[in-house]
Order: structure tokens, then sequence, then C-alpha cells
């Protein structure tokens, strides 16, 4: 079994990923290879099928390393889901989803849609947590919660992905005035209920 804390696998694993960054610049993920990749970054096939299964599971391992590479600290520390920490991972996604469609090309449908996915997935799983660090009475059902990080999340990533698009893309700041009074009086419409929102955030 490969150690993936041995020094050597953690170079490997650097060499893959700056290799596969820099083919997705150039040829484009559909047309991509092991073999290319492998060459690019001087190491064999067997060195590269270690850490990796295929291509499709080093796209999930570039995706969210990248994920996490922009996760702002004040959202990882989160015990609320304040309008503050909502403005972030608006700003975050926008960000991110900038980086993956204008830096990488992006002309494969497979590449883009494995990408959406995992952002949603891991977008949801960010929200989920701080749902369940706050305040969240023992009443409410974790499906619950699930279907409603599941919609938030949903939500902050079709705006910002759509957000590309338009033609005044770049002003983060206007999206973020858009979406999240959206979200947080979506989320205010449960407070009667299934509150996931504590007093101090009231108007």
């Amino acid at each position: 079994m490969v150690n993936l804390e041995d020094p050597r696998v953690l170079r490997t694993r650097q060499l893959i990923r700056g290799a596969f960054r820099d083919l997705l610049l150039r040829k484009g993920f559909d047309a991509i290879t092991i073999k290319d990749i492998a060459q690019k970054a001087t190491i064999n096939r067997a060195s590269f099928y270690a850490p990796f299964e295929n291509k499709f599971a080093l796209l999930d391992d570039i995706t969210e390393q990248a994920f996490h590479e922009r996760f702002p600290e004040q959202v990882a520390n989160a015990q609320q889901f304040t309008d503050e920490i909502c403005n972030q991972l608006i700003l975050m996604t926008h960000q991110y989803i900038v980086v993956f469609y204008r830096i990488c090309r992006m002309d494969s449908k497979t590449m883009a849609t494995l990408v959406d996915e995992k952002i949603k997935q891991m977008l949801q799983q960010t929200i989920e947590n701080i749902f369940l660090k706050g305040d969240t009475p023992q009443r409410v059902d974790k499906h619950h919660i699930k279907i409603m990080s599941a919609m938030t999340g949903s939500s902050i990533y079709g705006a910002a992905h759509h957000w590309l698009n338009v033609e005044a893309n770049d002003r983060a700041g206007v999206l973020v005035e858009i979406v999240r009074p959206y979200i947080m009086n979506g989320l205010g419409l449960y407070r009667n209920g299934d509150v996931f929102l504590n007093d101090s955030q009231e108007k």
C-alpha cells in the first residue's frame, strides 16, 4: 500500500498536478492521456497510478485542492451562517469558477460537468458543517439540514456560474448584493420552525 505521506509520494503528486494543469491549458481535458501526464511530469506510468486511478481521479483531486486553497479562514471557523459568511462563500465560489472557466480550457463537457458537481458538493458540505455548528435545535432533522444546505449551495453556485457569462461578470460586489439577500431571506423563512439563524442576525 502506498504511503501518501511519504515525501517522495508527495513530490510525485505535485509533479503530476503541475503537469496536468499545464496540459489543461494547452490540450484540453479530453485530449490528455496518462502518457502525456507522465511524460510532462518526468515520471513513469506506474508512478502515476500509485496515487491516482485515472485522470478523472486526478481532476477530482485538483478541483478539491484548488477549493481548499481559496477557502477563507473566516468561513472555516464560522459558527453561524451570517451575512458576512454568505458574502465570503459567494465571492469564493465566483473566484473559483473564474479560475476554472477562464484559466483552464473548459471546452470539455465531461470536465465541466465533473468540476461543477465537485464544486457544488464541496460547497454544500461546507454550508452543512456551518449549520450543524450553529444553534440548530435538536428537533431539526439532519436530513432537513442536508436539503437546506443543498439548496443554499446550489443557489450560490448557480448565481456565480451565471455571472461568469453576463456583461458585468467582473463586478463580484454586485453579485454579492444580489445573491446574499435572496439566500438569507430564504433561510429566514424557516426561523419559526427549523431555525438556522440566531436572533442576533435579525434586522
